[in-house]
């Protein structure tokens, strides 16, 4: 794909796991996914793409021009998120104090010298490092060399040209002005409120308690031709979707709508603006072939992802909720053929594997300032050792999930993949290794989240950014080979220690969330937890010693 040359030296604002990131568009766009997990890389990789694709749309809008409470609302962001950072983040506020200090006992010697003020400031910023001082230091001085306007652009440019695209917008020349000068005057602001809290402990913030909410202006509309009326009734393939998106708001997850978004815009990009009742099957396999061309996509990625998705909106449209729009499914009986390669079988963890990452997370050290944190490293791979469950669910408990039922201590997932509650015996091991003794010591709620609010504007839960987390930690930790997921994997080694331990399929299903009235008698199976607790008895402990005794001798 050829880059508009208008695009080049711009800023464009793309997501990675959840998260916004800024990069600078040359001839080409270069973006770390940050992570060393290949599938979530492919996850990763289409979100980033369409985003990137967006911003390439949005340079044939016309510039806008936002008014004085847009100005101080937008560029007020920057000050919330640095207030944010020093408020949750240890190493940003210990940054920012060791600056502050440094520079507070250089200015004082110069001073002590007989230096004025203000040549007493300008040798310590001469003194610290990087620019950031100096053009601190000509901003309120005024420096005889650099304009203002550089002084401006210098400083807070960068942090302005991050929010706008982060936006996806074009704002014009004037507004840019404005918007540098806002940054500045909240960045005065700022210094104050970040002194009250690291010196007071003092976290009143008039400043922030006023700023607007910002609301992106909508788009200027280019100018489009008339439309006949057979024009006005055309659906495409992005508002086909939007109609599904907003029937399923309450049935499907957030993360459903993240994963599809890729695939629907490739098959929109793909269609064009053309009616979406006019696609057929042979357009579909045209569409799924063009894709494979594209690189890092195999048609494995296609079958499984974007085939599914695209699938799951066409067939809908199929039926009586979707208006009928659709007489059959165009997607039903396309799958390309993967290539040829061997499989690995073994996405179970072995003995060497399960020792090294229990050990590692027993060895997790504890956290003053984000404890939730510390402890998702300490316990979540030992409950998915001895449960089965899947990571998420994991990271959904809360503290009076673990409770007695029956006069049992059990684990309640009340949050699942399946939207299944279960609740699952705690096994001895766990006991042993000071769970219930954590649980005691844990404040209310959430055990492995909420150290901090959640990000405005996040498109994932903390749940799901915590399993990233842990994965990307348990890969620091461990070596693992990159085909093997260090939190699903716990999955398949928990059933097939189970299956080799002669716990029947039935209870294994049970304990592990699979049982989904699979034949007729399953509809009127529900373990008892008496029942579960046995079978979790007879789930053998992992011996965390074995490999290092074979070793040694």
């Amino acid at each position: 794909m050829a880059l508009r040359p208008l695009a080049i030296g711009m800023r464009v604002s793309l997501p990675v796991g959840g998260e916004q990131y800024s990069v600078v568009v040359s001839d080409k766009v270069f973006l770390s996914l940050r992570t060393k997990e290949a599938k979530i890389a492919r996850e990763r990789f289409p979100l980033a793409l369409n985003a990137l694709n967006v911003f390439f749309e949005s340079l044939g809008h016309p510039p806008q021009a936002l008014g004085r409470a847009d100005v101080r609302a937008l560029a007020g962001e920057i000050y919330e998120q640095a207030i944010s950072d020093i408020d949750h983040d240890e190493a940003v506020a210990d940054e920012v104090e060791a600056y502050r200090d440094a520079f507070a006992e250089a200015t004082a010697h110069h001073l002590s010298a007989g230096k004025s003020e203000k040549i007493a400031e300008l040798e310590a910023a001469i003194e610290m490092p990087g620019e950031r001082a100096l053009l601190a230091w000509g901003l309120k001085h005024g420096d005889p060399q650099i304009s203002r306007e550089e002084l401006l652009e210098r400083y807070f440019g960068p942090m302005v040209d991050d929010l706008i695209a982060r936006y996806q917008m074009r704002v014009d020349a004037a507004t840019r002005t404005k918007l540098l000068n806002a940054a500045e005057q909240l960045g005065q602001d700022f210094i104050e409120t970040a002194e009250r809290r690291l010196k007071n402990f003092d976290y009143s913030d008039p400043v922030g308690d006023k700023l607007p909410g910002f609301l992106p202006p909508p788009r200027q509309p280019q100018a489009q031709p008339q439309r006949s009326s057979r024009r006005e009734n055309l659906v495409t393939v992005d508002a086909l979707f939007q109609r599904w998106k907003e029937a399923h708001a309450e049935k499907r997850a957030p993360s459903t709508f993240r994963r599809y978004g890729p695939s629907i815009a490739s098959l929109q990009a793909f269609w064009g603006e053309r009616d979406v009742r006019l696609l057929t099957q042979d357009d579909i396999w045209a569409w799924a072939l063009e894709r494979e061309k594209l690189p890092g996509v195999s048609a494995e990625t296609i079958n499984k992802n974007d085939l599914v998705a695209v699938s799951s909106v066409l067939g809908w449209a199929t039926k009586h909720p979707g208006g009928r729009l659709l007489k059959e499914n165009p997607a039903v009986g396309v799958s390309l053929e993967p290539d040829k390669k061997t499989k690995k079988d073994d996405k179970y963890f072995s003995d060497e594997e399960v020792a090294a990452i229990l050990k590692a997370a027993r060895a997790a050290r504890p956290n003053p300032r984000y404890p939730r944190a510390a402890a998702s490293r300490r316990w979540t791979s030992w409950i998915c050792a001895y449960t089965g469950a899947r990571i998420q669910e994991v990271c959904w408990l809360k503290r009076d999930d673990i409770k007695i039922k029956d006069g049992i201590w059990v684990i309640h997932f009340a949050k699942t993949k399946t939207d299944v509650e279960r609740t699952i015996p705690i096994h001895d091991a766990l006991v042993d290794e000071g769970l219930l003794a954590f649980r005691e010591k844990a404040p209310a709620g959430y055990l492995f989240v909420g150290d901090t609010p959640q990000k405005p504007g996040s498109t994932r839960t903390q749940q799901e950014q915590r399993a990233s987390e842990l994965a990307e930690w348990t890969r620091e930790q461990v070596e693992l080979d990159e085909d093997l997921s260090p939190n699903h994997g716990w999955r398949h080694t928990f059933i097939t220690r189970a299956e080799e331990a002669n716990i029947k399929k039935r209870y294994i299903n049970a304990i592990c969330g699979h049982n989904h009235g699979k034949d007729v008698s399953d509809r009127y199976f529900s373990a008892r937890p008496k029942a579960l607790k046995i079978r979790i008895d007879a789930y053998p402990r992992y011996d965390l010693d074995a490999h290092s005794d074979a070793e040694q001798t």
